[in-house]
């Protein structure tokens, strides 16, 4: 399998959503294999043990979704919302 990459926008919201820790603990937290399960069959996102999820895309983790997200709001539409690097677009 490929390297797993972490974006910038997903570390700051990992702070935000989950846990105020430093980048290398979310790298272990992150790096994991569920993660890299969910990522080799394709899933666009994986649910993370407090409740929140992952966003994924390709070998990245993109963002972090907070636990209150409801799930219906799951939506391939949004995917457009983020450039290739999993940054934020000014679109919209």
């Amino acid at each position: 399998m490929s390297d797993l990459y972490i974006t910038r926008h997903a570390i700051s919201r990992y702070r935000e959503r989950v846990a105020d820790v430093p980048p290398a603990a979310i790298w272990r937290a992150l790096d994991c294999p569920a993660v890299r399960i969910a990522i080799q069959l394709g899933a666009r996102y994986v649910r993370l043990s407090g409740g929140q999820r992952a966003v994924l895309q390709e070998n990245r983790v993109i963002t972090i979704l907070p636990r209150d997200h409801h799930a219906n709001l799951l939506r391939r539409d949004r995917d457009a919302e983020y450039d290739s690097n999993g940054e934020a677009n000014a679109q919209g």
